[in-house]
């Protein structure tokens, strides 16, 4: 499915790049053999994600370290493996070929952070992908794929240690997915964003989609934002904004008014907890990014809501040595 957040043939089925016979795909569709390649050739929009895919995997695999090669590779080989499963191997309502069109399209976007320099790191992704269970009613296959941030290099101990800081989220978060019934059959996404990373600050907003049993889809976001110093702390609130300042007021109005809940007595507790709490906050260029989860700051049915607030209006808050994005 396409999830909300969202083959490379080449370095799994083939050793390089060769000329093909349009429609073009990373690949010689004159001798595509398995039913994968032979529905890739067929279908010209699957040919030309096929040879994006292939042009920007090429890209990133370079800029990587060896052990980041390996982690990509692992990734992609998954990826491979789990679509032919869901859109081939088993029937689906909408066919093997827009099935594939869709999971082209979500590689293609994730492989956009596959080597990202941000502040003095180069960034890679960590995916795991799998398709366990399925639907009861339908007996189509399920979908799980977890995406995590990590940092290639330089790869110092600080480094690491916030790359096992991100292993260790996902597994925590693992525990209350589904209510915390691990038994339950459930398509689960994860995904992030790299909001900010200086040499010794960094946020990602981590977001995950989850459609446990028959019951509807649901969605949220977390932030996780450390310090690169000795233990990893995390960020807290008293490190953006000085005490005693007024500035969860400031926050507190602020977001009423850009969500329009000015008369929506209900969500006010869940508002003053989503402006002071550092897990709804990202730090963008252009100010803090508040994150209010379904039920939070609006109605279930709305969605993540998300209000934006300029760093020049908060200057008055900050502390001085808050890490804002430059």
């Amino acid at each position: 499915m396409a999830h909300k957040y969202g083959l490379l043939t080449i370095s799994i089925l083939f050793v390089c790049l060769v000329p093909s016979i349009a429609p073009a795909a990373s690949f010689d569709c004159g001798k595509a053999r398995t039913p994968f390649e032979k529905t890739v050739c067929a279908d010209p929009k699957l040919s030309a994600q096929d040879m994006a895919m292939a042009q920007r995997y090429n890209t990133a695999l370079p800029l990587l370290s060896a052990p980041g090669q390996a982690i990509l590779r692992t990734g992609q080989k998954q990826w491979l493996k789990t679509v032919q499963v869901l859109c081939l191997d088993n029937k689906r309502k909408e066919g093997s070929t827009a099935c594939l069109q869709r999971q082209y399209a979500d590689r293609l976007s994730d492989l956009r952070s596959a080597a990202v320099s941000m502040g003095p790191f180069v960034f890679s992704r960590d995916d795991h992908y799998a398709s366990m269970g399925k639907q009861a009613l339908t007996g189509i296959p399920l979908e799980q794929h977890t995406g995590l941030p990590r940092i290639d290099h330089p790869l110092s101990p600080l480094a690491e240690q916030w790359n096992a800081a991100m292993v260790q989220w996902a597994a925590d978060a693992r525990t209350s997915w589904c209510f915390g019934d691990a038994e339950t059959s459930a398509e689960q996404f994860v995904n992030f964003t790299v909001e900010s990373a200086t040499s010794d600050f960094i946020n990602v907003k981590m977001r995950h989609y989850e459609q446990c049993g028959g019951g509807a889809g649901s969605e949220d976001t977390h932030n996780l934002s450390y310090w690169l110093k000795p233990g990893l702390p995390r960020l807290k609130a008293a490190d953006l904004f000085k005490p005693d300042s007024g500035w969860e007021a400031f926050l507190s109005k602020r977001a009423t008014q850009a969500l329009g809940t000015d008369d929506a007595i209900v969500f006010n507790d869940g508002i003053n907890k989503g402006i002071s709490d550092p897990a709804a906050w990202s730090f963008t260029k252009p100010g803090l990014l508040i994150s209010f989860n379904p039920g939070e700051a609006g109605a279930m049915a709305s969605g993540i809501l998300e209000v934006t607030l300029s760093w020049s209006d908060l200057h008055p808050f900050l502390s001085p040595n808050a890490p804002i994005p430059r």
